[in-house]
């Protein structure tokens, strides 16, 4: 038998297993990060990329971002476009984006 993913049903339930961990992780710091910009409180730009690289994992594989998330992201795009040197930091991002897709490399066959 094989799994939704065109794989076996093991290691389909391996990859399932891993994007909901990657849901769940993402899901508590979105609520820290949350929580931080309602104390006023400043926010590390590690987390914000931990944010975007998750986000970016979750779309890559068709999985819809948790609603904390996807506040997050909405308040980054308008941020962006309000400002646009932060634009210009795009290519920290995309480092960043790197980092995440090498340590996600076994998923990488999952999306399928």
């Amino acid at each position: 038998m094989s799994s939704q993913l065109g794989m076996p049903e093991s290691e389909g339930a391996d990859a399932l297993d891993r994007l909901s961990e990657v849901v769940r992780l993402a899901t508590l710091l979105a609520d820290q990060v949350l929580d931080a910009q309602i104390m006023s409180r400043p926010v590390p730009d590690e987390h914000i990329r931990a944010l975007l690289e998750a986000a970016l994992v979750l779309r890559q594989h068709g999985q819809e971002l948790p609603s904390l998330l996807g506040q997050i992201m909405h308040g980054i795009s308008a941020e962006a476009l309000k400002d646009p040197a932060e634009a210009q930091q795009s290519a920290a991002e995309d480092e960043a984006t790197g980092r995440l897709a090498w340590m996600f490399r076994p998923l990488q066959g999952a999306k399928d």
